[in-house]
């Protein structure tokens, strides 16, 4: 059993990485499942669906409306995705603190075990968490650049080239400050086998004062797959370089950028793909202990002494379960 104390940044994001790496297996085993599925969709699009938006008006960089919203689709499928593995990856890393044996065969094990109220609440996080923000944060632009456009008859040459970028920055950053504060509901679902309703509000509760923190590693987290893309497509562009005498950059994109994408992307998916559940993991359990203790009733539970009331005594006391 890893002894529970509070841990400050850094000992969380190093605490991670031992978790990682100690069941690496384990957990790139489970995050290469919703890569591999991204892939087979993004296939099925190029070599037969071929499914895009009809394009509309310009809004910038030679961004379309309909092509804004087709990304922003794609992306939040591949998502949600990605989402409905985080209670597995959130349960191996409960195991794995505990000093518990966790392999693939226990998580799924668990997994067909709880999927009916895992799949409810992957779906509820997904919504509140990913999907309301976005659509909140595009529609406020989209909104805001048609009103440039046509109302004030602003065209793209005249909006500052550094404006696009602000406004993205603003998204995104609305984004990740809406979403902090429910992200513990998956952790607090899968340890303290709450509802869907009650992990929300517990969420809200439990994640004042570690919020930014949150957000810190929301921002790492994709920073770290980026920089693993970019790494896989640098040097399998090397490595056609060799093959392929005299290739350039400009024929490498041309001809065989979609086959590097569909390989570079779910391998720096799997890899980067366990980093922020575990990490997610940690910070609730430090938000427990520093808030309610936690350290504390895990110490008199091992000594068969009275523990201190835990959450769902309380949430039942509250008439909330």
């Amino acid at each position: 059993m890893e002894p529970l104390r509070p841990m400050n940044l850094g000992e969380i994001l190093d605490r991670t990485i031992q978790i990682y790496r100690s069941r690496f297996l384990v957990f790139v085993g489970i995050a290469a499942l919703p890569a591999l599925a991204v892939m087979a969709l993004e296939m099925a699009n190029i070599f037969w669906w071929r499914l895009h938006l009809e394009d509309t008006k310009t809004l910038f960089f030679n961004f379309t409306v309909g092509g804004l919203v087709s990304m922003l689709a794609f992306y939040q499928i591949s998502l949600l995705l990605h989402i409905v593995v985080w209670p597995s990856l959130i349960h191996l890393t409960l195991r794995s603190y505990a000093g518990e044996e966790s392999t693939l065969s226990t998580a799924f094990l668990w997994l067909t075990g709880h999927w009916r109220g895992m799949l409810w609440m992957t779906l509820a996080l997904w919504a509140a968490v990913f999907v309301l923000p976005e659509v909140l944060s595009v529609s406020t632009i989209v909104g805001l650049l048609s009103l440039l456009y046509d109302g004030l008859k602003i065209d793209s040459v005249t909006f500052d080239k550094t404006s696009p970028f602000l406004v993205i920055l603003a998204a995104w950053a609305f984004i990740l400050w809406f979403g902090a504060p429910l992200l513990f509901s998956l952790p607090a679902w899968s340890m303290e086998r709450l509802s869907v309703w009650s992990a929300l509000r517990r969420s809200w509760k439990l994640s004042r004062g570690s919020r930014g923190r949150i957000i810190f590693v929301r921002i790492v987290a994709p920073v770290i797959g980026w920089l693993l893309y970019f790494a896989l497509d640098w040097l399998l562009f090397l490595l056609f370089s060799v093959l392929l005498k005299g290739l350039s950059r400009q024929r490498f994109f041309r001809h065989h950028q979609i086959g590097i994408n569909l390989f570079a992307n779910p391998v720096a998916a799997t890899l980067a793909g366990p980093i922020f559940p575990i990490a997610l993991t940690l910070f609730y359990y430090d938000q427990r202990i520093q808030l309610e203790g936690y350290d504390i009733e895990r110490m008199m539970d091992a000594a068969g002494m009275m523990a201190l009331p835990n959450a769902n005594a309380i949430l039942q006391a509250e008439g909330t379960l």
